[in-house]
C-alpha cells in the first residue's frame, strides 16, 4: 500500500504537490503590506498546539522528581537546550564547538525522560547570539549604525560575541541548524528562540546589497521622521517575515506537526512597545504557531495600570485569536529586579489575568521555596479550567484596533509614542473594561470585510495610519450598518506614516481636517503646512487645556453624565484637532482655557453614513482617559460606543469596575458555548505608594458578591454553569434576556452557557 501511495504521488504534477504541501503548512490569506511579493498566509496550527495550556519553563534544570511533579500539575511542554550562545549541545555538522556539560547521550536521555512524563520538547536556540558563528563569519554580524565597519568584540572576554543579522546568509544557516536538530532528534516537538528579530535596522553588506537590488538606493540613516527610512523598515519587516516563512516550510516539511512556540515582542514588556524603530512586525506573530510574551507587571511596565490586561488581550489578537502564551514574571519590582517579599497570592492573579484575555499562562516552574506551592496551585487552577480555554474566539460585538503601523510610523519616537498613540488605545480599552463592554482587540490587518463581519462597532482610537484598502473596508463596514467611533488623526496618514491633506475617511466621519487648535494668546501658532510635512513637535503642540461642554439633548447626557457634567463646562486636558463639519452634528464642544477663551470648537460629532452611525472625537477623550483621567470621559466613551453600535452588547455584566469581563465562544467536540470570564483586579493597597512606581502585590482576597450576567435574548441557551466546579446557575428570563447571578467571585470564574443548536 505504501508503495502505491508513493507511485501515486510521483504521478501528480509538481504544482499539485506544492499546493498540497502549502495547504498543510499555511492557512488563510492576510491583508497585504508594502513590499509583499505574494500572498501572506498565517501558519496552520497543529491540533496539539491548540490543545496545549500547560506551558512550564525551567524543567531543563530540574531533577527527575521535580519534573514529575510539574507534569502532575499540568505541565505538558517545556524547554530543552540544543544550541546556546557559546556551544552546540550535540554533535553538529554545522557547529563545531561542543558544550562539555552535554557529553554524548545526555540529550537522548533527557528526551526519553520528557517523553516518559508526557512532556513535549521545546528545543531552544537563541538565534541572534552564537559565539562560534560570530567569530567565523564576521560578514554575518549586524551593523547597527550607518557604517561599513564590521563590529568587533573581545571573544575571550565575551565568548558569545555580538548580534548576528538574521536578514542575510546567517538566517539560512540558522534554518539549516534547526533542520539538522529536528532530523537528528525527531522527538523535538517545537522550537523557541530568545530574540527572533532584526533590531530595527542593519547596515551589514548583505542587507545593503539586498536593499539596493530591490530599491535601487542605499539604506537611509535611522530616522523615523525620514520617509525613506520608514519605507526601509517595511522592506526589512518583509525580509524578517520571509525568514520565518522559509523556516516553517522547511521544518514542517521534515515534521509536519512541528511548531514554533517562541518569544515575541509585545506589550507584556511595555518597553517593547517603546522600541521604535520596531524589532519585528506584529504581523510576524501569524507565522508562529504560538507566540509567547514575557509578562512583566513592574513599575517600568506600567504594572498598576490597565496595560497588563491590554498586554494579554493584544498578544492573543496578534495570533488572530488562535493560540498565544503569556509568562507572568514574579517580581516585586523591576528596578532592582527581584522577588523580595513577593506574595504567593499574587501568582494566581497574574496567571488568571492572562487567561481572562485569551492567552494561556506559561510559567517558570522552579521558584524559591516560599513560592513553589503557589506555582503548583496556579498550574492546578489552569488545569481545572482547561476544558474551557481552548478552541475559542471572541464573540463579536465591539472591535478595538491596535495598529502596529500607527505605533511605529506615527508614534515615531520611543519616549513619546505612549502619549502620541498608545494612550488612545489604552484609554479606550480602559473605558471598555470599566463599562463591561465586550471589546475585542484587533489589528490593522483585520480591517477587511471578512474579519469585520459580525462586529457591530469598530473603534479607531487615533488609528492614524491606514492604507487605501483598509480605509475602503472601514467605509464599506459603516455603509452596511456597522458603527464607528474614531478619534483625532484616524486615517490622516498612509501606511508609511506620510500625512494626507485630509482624512481618508472624511466622508464617513462627516468632517474635514483643519489643523490644530490655536494656542492661547502670546504663544506661537501651530503648524499650518501639515499636508506637506510634519515635524517631531506636531503631537506636543496639541497639548492644551480646554473647557468641554456637552449638548444635553444628545445621547451623551445619560445616567451619571447628567450629574458629572450636565450643562456645565468641565475640564478636558488632552490632545485635540480642529475639524470642519461636512454633515456631522456637533454634540460636544471645546473652548481653550485662556483669557478670552477663544472660539468654540467641535469636540464630539455624530454622523450617519449609509446604514451606519459614526462618532468622531476631535477631543481625544480616549487618550485623556489614560493620561489625565476624569470619570466623565469614561461615560462619554461608553455612550459613544453603545450609540454607534445601534444594538445592545451580546452580554451585560453588572459588577464593580474592578471586575474584568470578557466574552468568548468555544466550538469544541461538536458543541458550542458562550464563556464569560470574570476576573477581580481588586488591589486593597492600590495607589498607597507613589503611583508612578506602584506594583500590584496583592496579599488578600476581598470577595465580590452577586455579579449579574445577562445574555442577549437571541441566544438559545441550555444549561448555564459556573466553572471550575460545575455549579448550576439559576436562570431567570427577563425582557433583556436570560440572566444569572454569580453569588461570589474571589479571583476568577467562568459563566458557561451551553448553546442549543437552533440558537447559535
Amino acid at each position: 500500500m505504501r508503495h502505491a501511495l508513493l507511485l501515486a504521488a510521483c504521478l501528480l504534477p509538481l504544482p499539485c504537490l506544492a499546493q498540497e504541501q502549502a495547504g498543510k503548512v499555511w492557512d488563510k490569506v492576510i491583508t497585504s503590506q508594502p513590499f509583499d511579493t505574494g500572498p501572506f498566509r498565517q501558519v496552520r496550527i497543529p491540533e496539539w498546539v491548540q490543545e496545549t495550556t500547560g506551558c512550564g519553563y525551567t524543567l531543563s534544570v530540574m531533577d527527575e522528581r521535580h519534573r514529575a511533579e510539574a507534569a502532575a500539575h499540568g505541565v505538558t511542554i517545556s524547554e530543552m537546550g540544543f544550541v546556546n550562545p557559546f556551544f552546540a549541545c550535540y554533535e553538529s555538522r554545522l557547529l563545531k564547538k561542543r558544550s562539555l556539560e552535554f557529553p554524548p547521550g545526555r540529550l537522548e536521555k533527557e528526551i526519553a525522560e520528557y517523553k516518559r512524563l508526557g512532556i513535549r520538547i521545546l528545543g531552544v536556540y537563541p538565534p541572534c547570539l552564537q559565539g562560534e558563528v560570530y567569530e567565523d563569519h564576521p560578514e554575518w554580524r549586524r551593523i547597527a549604525t550607518d557604517t561599513t565597519e564590521i563590529p568587533t568584540t573581545d571573544m575571550k572576554k565575551f565568548p558569545h560575541g555580538g548580534m548576528l543579522c538574521l536578514l542575510g546568509p546567517y538566517g539560512d544557516f540558522f534554518i539549516d541548524v534547526l533542520a539538522e536538530i529536528v532530523t537528528r532528534f525527531p522527538d523535538v516537538d517545537a522550537f523557541s528562540f530568545d530574540g527572533l528579530h532584526y533590531g530595527g535596522v542593519c547596515y551589514c553588506k548583505p542587507c545593503r546589497d539586498a536593499y539596493r537590488k530591490d530599491n535601487g538606493a542605499a539604506i537611509p540613516r535611522s530616522d523615523m521622521n525620514d520617509p525613506a527610512f520608514r519605507r526601509y523598515q517595511h522592506w526589512a519587516d518583509r525580509r524578517m517575515e520571509d525568514l520565518v516563512r522559509r523556516m516553517q516550510t522547511r521544518l514542517k516539511g521534515i515534521k509536519p506537526d512541528l511548531a514554533l512556540v517562541t518569544w515575541t515582542t509585545n506589550a507584556g514588556r511595555f518597553g517593547h512597545f517603546l522600541s521604535i524603530p520596531r524589532n519585528m512586525p506584529a504581523r510576524m506573530n501569524l507565522l508562529l504557531d504560538a507566540p509567547d510574551q514575557e509578562f512583566w507587571l513592574d513599575e517600568t511596565n506600567r504594572g498598576a495600570t490597565i496595560v497588563p490586561a491590554f498586554a494579554n488581550a493584544y498578544i492573543w489578537a496578534t495570533t488572530n485569536h488562535r493560540v498565544a502564551f503569556s509568562e507572568p514574571y514574579l517580581m516585586s519590582h523591576g528596578n532592582p529586579y527581584g522577588k523580595d517579599s513577593f506574595p504567593p497570592e499574587e501568582v494566581l492573579r497574574r496567571m488568571m489575568l492572562a487567561l481572562t484575555y485569551g492567552a494561556s499562562p506559561s510559567i517558570a516552574v522552579i521558584q524559591p521555596p516560599n513560592l513553589q506551592q503557589a506555582i503548583y496551585d496556579g498550574l492546578d487552577a489552569v488545569k481545572a479550567r482547561k476544558p474551557w480555554l481552548t478552541h475559542k474566539r471572541p464573540e463579536p460585538w465591539g472591535a478595538l484596533v491596535m495598529s502596529d503601523n500607527t505605533r511605529n510610523f506615527y508614534g515615531r519616537e520611543a519616549g513619546r509614542v505612549e502619549e502620541r498613540y498608545m494612550a488612545n488605545v489604552l484609554g479606550a480599552f480602559r473605558a471598555g473594561v470599566e463599562e463591561h463592554l465586550p471589546l475585542a482587540v484587533v489589528n490593522d490587518w483585520n480591517l477587511n470585510a471578512e474579519d469585520l463581519a459580525g462586529y457591530r462597532v469598530l473603534i479607531l482610537a487615533n488609528t492614524a495610519c491606514l492604507d487605501a484598502h483598509q480605509a475602503e473596508a472601514v467605509r464599506q463596514f459603516v455603509r452596511d450598518g456597522g458603527g464607528l467611533v474614531a478619534s483625532l488623526d484616524a486615517s490622516l496618514f498612509d501606511e508609511f506614516g506620510d500625512p494626507r491633506g485630509n482624512f481618508a475617511l472624511a466622508d464617513v466621519l462627516g468632517v474635514d481636517y483643519r489643523g490644530l487648535p490655536v494656542a492661547p494668546a502670546g504663544k506661537e501658532e501651530l503648524d499650518v503646512n501639515f499636508a506637506q510635512a510634519i515635524g517631531p513637535d506636531y503631537w506636543e503642540k496639541r497639548k492644551n487645556v480646554f473647557d468641554f461642554k456637552q449638548d444635553t439633548t444628545s445621547f451623551l447626557n445619560q445616567g451619571r453624565m447628567a450629574t458629572y457634567v450636565g450643562d456645565n463646562p468641565v475640564t478636558f486636558k488632552g490632545p485635540a484637532v480642529r475639524v470642519a463639519p461636512r454633515g456631522a452634528k456637533v454634540v460636544a464642544t471645546l473652548r481653550t482655557k485662556s483669557e478670552g477663551g477663544g472660539a468654540e470648537l467641535p469636540g464630539i460629532l455624530t454622523h450617519t453614513f449609509g446604514k451606519g452611525r459614526v462618532v468622531y472625537l476631535a477631543a481625544g477623550l480616549d487618550a485623556a482617559y489614560y493620561l489625565y483621567a476624569y470619570p466623565y470621559e469614561r461615560l462619554a466613551l461608553g455612550h459613544a460606543i453603545r450609540w454607534a453600535a445601534s444594538g445592545p452588547a451580546p452580554v451585560a455584566v453588572e459588577a464593580p469596575m474592578c471586575v474584568h469581563s470578557t466574552l468568548m465562544r468555544q466550538e469544541k467536540g461538536g458543541a458550542e458555548r458562550l464563556i464569560v470570564h470574570l476576573f477581580s483586579d481588586l488591589n486593597t493597597t492600590a495607589f498607597h505608594a507613589l503611583p508612578a512606581d506602584d506594583v500590584p502585590l496583592r496579599e488578600e482576597v476581598v470577595p465580590v458578591h452577586d455579579i449579574r450576567v445577562t445574555f442577549d435574548p437571541h441566544y438559545r441557551l441550555g444549561r448555564v454553569h459556573l466553572e471550575p466546579g460545575g455549579g448550576e446557575l439559576e436562570v431567570r428570563r427577563t425582557p433583556q434576556g436570560m440572566s444569572v447571578t454569580v453569588p461570589r467571585l474571589d479571583v476568577h470564574a467562568m459563566v458557561v452557557g451551553e448553546l442549543e443548536a437552533a440558537g447559535r
